[in-house]
């Protein structure tokens, strides 16, 4: 499943190279951004479950293509999940982008950079706490020191450390 979700996001990857076809459609809908809202919520509480796969495949494309709004996940450190177990990994990755998405959606009027990006991890770690319930054998002692550091409220202040600014 994890190489069918990486095939998928590389293709969808490829599709944001093309600066066209974000331009080919118009800015998103009501019921899309509903949508976007409610796979990414679900995502983050049962990201294991059976239509998990769709709802990625269509947020991804669906952040791909509407024109409206940008998202920039920043944490280069999230790419350091696969080293260390890959059997998650691409989810965890992928749902900082969705959840920083939801968070944009859901308060359009925030433009601090480092408070969209926290959080978009702070989704990853919900996302993570429920794959733990699952399979508690999921360790990723990353996500396990920004558990610790969003329960200090310090979440934020890490993105900002990491100096990530916009795309």
């Amino acid at each position: 499943m994890a190489s069918k979700i990486f095939a998928v996001l590389m293709v969808l990857a490829t599709a944001a190279a093309l600066p066209s076809a974000a331009k080919m459609r118009g800015p998103s809908t009501a019921e899309e951004r509903a949508r976007a809202l409610e796979y990414t919520r679900s995502l983050e509480q049962y990201p294991l479950a059976k239509d998990s796969l769709e709802k990625r495949m269509w947020l991804t494309e669906w952040i791909v293509e509407v024109p409206d709004f940008t998202v920039n996940v920043c944490c280069k450190e999230l790419s350091s999940l696969d080293k260390v177990n890959k059997t998650y990994s691409n989810q965890l990755r992928m749902q900082a982008l969705y959840s920083e998405a939801a968070f944009l959606l859901e308060h359009p009027e925030v433009k601090n950079t480092a408070t969209i990006q926290a959080a978009g991890l702070a989704g990853t770690l919900r996302a993570y706490r429920a794959i733990q319930r699952i399979d508690p054998s999921a360790k990723y002692p990353l996500l396990d020191d920004l558990i610790v550091l969003e329960k200090q409220g310090k979440l934020q202040q890490y993105v900002q450390k990491k100096k990530c600014k916009d795309n």
